[in-house]
């Protein structure tokens, strides 16, 4: 199967739009200027690549305000839609998969200042709307259209990239027919005084592989691409720009800012994705490079390019736009691959500015100096982010290599779970007892992690970062994959839901900011305030090589993290995912972002904690198992996998009944009237018994710990199917498991 793209949209500190920008790249010029948006007194660095003339969008009644983020998400995302000759109104479904770190910061900064100081002088201000990491994809469905499914994702400066991965799983799943997919950042104070503290920042104009580098510039801006299965583009007689035909995604495990020396991860993931085109190193012409311009970065990125391509390296043209864009943060891998699209239809290698010197230690590259001329049939586009969460694209020209096998989707299988919460850390059927009466949560909870983790290695972890990592540590020991042979390790991943993110500790260190310039900046919180973090942090610890990112949708971000693993495995990208939530006790969730953005009234007392299911691809647990010796065990096998957009879902009242389950289970994180109504509209209320899980507390975190539990419940033998209902605002998921029978095999489908 063929994944073609058919529009591509821009928009970057050089223009606003795809072709402009190109145009401007080719002919060599620099989107660098003087600092505007906002002032930092302290800092060594005066420059940024902001985007300018972002036209006013309507803003319908005035009442939800549009970010930086969201204008430039929605431009691009209309000008990517446009050249691919969609209307939402009239055209078939289109879902969206959106990366990016900074959502709304920039215009919640002063607030979260505000908050900071007190949080309870304040009442709920609708402007706060914008600061969940999933508010832009909000926006992009008020001025767009209605979507069906819609994801969040962040994965630090790879969440663009990550974006363009999940939305291809999706395609070749069957899942969708096209996708709008691609990543949106916009500048801050708090990204751009955390990267000064860590002393990443160049005070002058960056220069990638250059001798003389001293530092990245920080820029912004938006890309997406509309992605559609050949089928569905020849249906609707829309031609392809160029063809998705491969990549790979990965985490290096190493360290939470530092990139692994050796380039052994990211060569590995070049490696994968040109295998997985159905191509060899030799046919890749042109590499858009990572390039930030830091010392670690580009030396580490040299070296993974010589270990993946060898002799080819001679011949294959190098550049990084970082030299004229800047990093563009969640927003880098997406605008680089579009980049790396339009050199590709232009037969135009754009140039890396500001190199002069090649450093030695980059020598081995073909370095492009000037706007080339270059024959393309494929090339190569790599993003690196915090906490070594890397990913690979592969990108073609339509007619230069024939098919090539896509790949059957496997069946997931769970295999164990784990809750962190008031009643400690518990594994799979300890777990159950969170769907039990007894006495409610106590904040905050009882957690020691000297008593779960090595605390010499988990010195750099905050505490969300230590509850995750306790929490899938508990689950893979559960499942017997604590101890996983390194090929195994590599393709053993962890996706987190995380509603607001770190948004108490991310105020307070905006308020430093605000107070002190960039000298209030703490080197050692600010790469814990990144959304991913928990995540990336739980990956270093357990040496963790797959796929590792946040996934964000509110109250059902765990639903959602979940939903996402079981797409990643069903076509390849991994073959064990630990997938939930972990969210931590916050002031401002509690007084501010919670009665804005809750999908039902808050019940219960206000708490934390989370808790993680470990999905499996079912042959390859058979092969883990088999080599260890031993008869694959899993507990429940996923039967089907619903989300939407809306309020309600329309297609459940049509879903697969529970009938011949025997005993059945609906649990959600949280029980109200829009809960009541949707449970109604499927064939499970009339078989069922449902359940929430008081004894976690209430927090948007609590359907994840339902889950576990239900998981435990079916190990115990208390249930044969429990359908996962996880509800946000305007969002739902439904994941129903079937228990395994006999134990250690699944029904046949």
């Amino acid at each position: 199967m063929r994944i073609w793209v058919t529009g591509i949209g821009v928009v970057s500190p050089l223009a606003l739009g795809a072709g402009a920008t190109m145009d401007r790249l080719v002919r060599g010029e620099r989107g660098f200027r003087a600092l505007s948006l906002f002032e930092m007194p302290g800092s060594r660095c005066a420059l940024a690549a902001e985007v300018h003339g972002l036209p006013p969008i309507d803003q319908g009644d005035g009442t939800e305000l549009l970010s930086r983020t969201d204008q430039m998400a929605v431009l691009a995302a209309q000008e990517a839609l446009s050249q691919a000759g969609l209307d939402l109104a009239t055209g078939g479904p289109l879902d969206l998969v959106l990366g990016g770190t900074t959502s709304g910061l920039f215009e919640t900064e002063a607030l979260l200042a505000d908050m900071a100081r007190d949080p309870s002088a304040l009442k709920p201000l609708r402007q706060m709307l914008s600061h969940p990491l999933s508010a832009t994809v909000d926006r992009m469905q008020r001025e767009l259209g209605r979507l069906r499914r819609a994801r969040t994702l962040c994965s630090a400066c790879s969440s663009g990239a990550n974006a363009m991965v999940l939305a291809a799983s999706w395609l070749q799943a069957g899942q969708s027919d096209r996708v709008l997919a691609g990543g949106a950042d916009g500048l801050s104070r708090l990204t751009f005084a955390g990267f000064h503290s860590l002393g990443a920042l160049s005070p002058e104009p960056c220069r990638p592989f250059d001798r003389r580098r001293k530092g990245l510039t920080l820029g912004e801006g938006a890309a997406f691409f509309v992605l559609e299965t050949e089928r569905a583009a020849k249906e609707r007689g829309a031609a392809p720009l160029c063809e998705l035909r491969g990549w790979a995604v990965g985490s290096e495990h190493h360290h939470i800012t530092n990139p692994e020396p050796s380039g052994q991860t990211a060569a590995r993931l070049m490696q994968q994705a040109i295998a997985r085109a159905g191509l060899q190193p030799k046919d890749i012409d042109y590499v858009n490079a990572h390039g930030t311009a830091t010392p670690h970065n580009d030396e580490m990125e040299a070296r993974a390019l010589t270990a993946c391509f060898g002799a080819e390296l001679e011949r294959i043209a190098v550049s990084s736009s970082k030299g004229q864009l800047g990093h563009t943060l969640g927003a880098a891998g997406a605008i680089e691959a579009a980049i790396s699209a339009m050199a590709l239809a232009r037969g135009l290698a754009p140039p890396t500015k500001g190199l002069e010197e090649i450093d030695p230690a980059c020598a081995m590259l073909r370095h492009v100096l000037e706007t080339e001329p270059l024959a393309m049939r494929a090339v190569l586009s790599s993003s690196f982010g915090f906490g070594g969460m890397d990913t690979v694209l592969v990108l073609s020209r339509p007619d230069a290599f024939p098919p090539h096998d896509a790949r059957a989707p496997r069946k997931v299988v769970v295999t164990a779970a784990a809750t962190v919460g008031p009643l400690g850390v518990l594994a799979t059927e300890p777990s159950a007892a969170y769907l039990q009466a007894g006495e409610p949560a106590r904040s905050p909870i009882a957690f020691e992690a000297a008593e779960h983790l090595e605390i010499e290695r988990a010195r750099r972890m905050d505490r969300p970062s230590r509850l995750a990592t306790a929490a899938i540590q508990a689950a893979l020991r559960d499942a017997g994959a604590h101890e996983l042979a390194p090929a195994d390790a590599s393709r053993a991943g962890a996706l987190l839901g995380s509603a607001y993110g770190p948004v108490d500790r991310s105020a307070a260190y905006v308020q430093r900011v605000f107070e002190r310039g960039a000298k209030g900046a703490m080197p050692a919180v600010f790469p814990n305030l990144v959304p991913s973090s928990p995540v990336a942090h739980a990956s270093i610890y357990l040496g963790l090589g797959g796929p590792v990112f946040c996934v964000s949708d509110l109250a059902a971000s765990a639903e959602s993290a979940m939903a996402t693993a079981v797409s990643l495995l069903a076509t390849g990208e991994a073959d064990l995912v630990a997938a939930g939530s972990v969210e931590e006790l916050s002031a401002i969730a509690e007084q501010v972002l919670g009665p804005l953005c809750a999908a039902e009234p808050a019940q219960g007392t206000r708490s934390e904690g989370g808790g993680v299911v470990l999905f499996e691809a079912e042959p390859a647990l058979r092969a883990r198992a088999a080599a260890a010796g031993r008869a694959p065990r899993a507990i429940a096998e996923l039967l089907w996998c619903q989300e939407w957009r809306g309020d309600l879902c329309p297609e459940l009242a049509s879903l697969p009944a529970p009938d011949g389950l025997g005993k059945t289970l609906v649990v959600l994180g949280q029980e109200g009237p829009r809960a009541r109504a949707l449970l109604e509209r499927t064939s499970w209320a009339r078989v069922a018994r449902h359940a929430t899980a008081p004894r976690c507390g209430y927090h948007e975190g609590a359907g994840g710990i339902a889950v576990a539990a239900a998981v435990g419940v079916l190990a115990q033998g208390g249930a044969d199917a429990v359908l996962a209902l996880g509800l946000g605002t305007d969002r739902g998921f439904a994941l129903p498991l079937g228990a395994c029978q006999p134990a250690g095999a699944s029904k046949a489908p």
